[in-house]
């Protein structure tokens, strides 16, 4: 069976921007009962996880770094130390930046466009994981995936740490939605 979990520096920001606007979609009665304040705990959510993700993505930046730069450049001619560091706020940043502009809308009553803003999220996910799949889909170096010796991802030494991390990931991701919907729930939606 393929494998449908994908952690690449490429496809993960707006996966993170996708997943801060549904947080602000689940904690939207507290975002409308604090209004204008479009922080709180769904923010601290956002950002948490985002930090958690990549902590839980960095092995892979480190020991599968051609991979992770989807083999666009070959990745010993980046410090790949700054690069990660980036990532982590890029993630941090792109997952903040889709709550605040969906609690804003959401703040504002424009339903239409927070879904907008989620919509957009999704979409750019899913186009540009389109694009570049089958670069996931093989592990490798830079020059193994040039010149098609890359092995299937399947087969690769990395598909044990994707499963954990995605199971961390999953789990995380979940209970911090569940907590976050039966805690704003309470609350009555203005």
């Amino acid at each position: 069976m393929p494998c449908r979990r994908h952690t690449t520096f490429i496809i993960d920001p707006p996966f993170l921007f996708t997943l801060g606007s549904l947080i602000a979609f689940v904690g939207r009665r507290r975002l409308v009962s604090t209004k204008p304040n479009p922080f709180g705990p769904g923010a601290g959510l956002a950002v948490g996880y985002a930090l958690l993700f990549w902590a839980s993505v960095s092995w892979f930046g480190m020991n599968a770094a051609d991979w992770m730069l989807s083999y666009m450049i070959p990745a010993e001619t980046l410090p790949m130390g700054i690069v990660q560091a980036v990532f982590g706020l890029a993630l941090v940043v792109a997952a903040i930046s889709g709550h605040t502009l969906t609690a804003v809308l959401l703040q504002r009553s424009q339903g239409l466009a927070a879904a907008s803003i989620l919509c957009s999220g999704v979409l750019l996910w899913c186009g540009l994981w389109a694009i570049t799949l089958d670069r996931y889909m093989v592990v490798g170096t830079y020059a193994e995936f040039i010149a098609g010796q890359a092995i299937p991802l399947q087969e690769s030494s990395i598909i044990g740490a994707m499963n954990a991390a995605g199971a961390v990931q999953g789990l995380v991701g979940f209970g911090m939605l569940a907590w976050l919907y039966t805690s704003s729930k309470r609350l009555r939606a203005r």
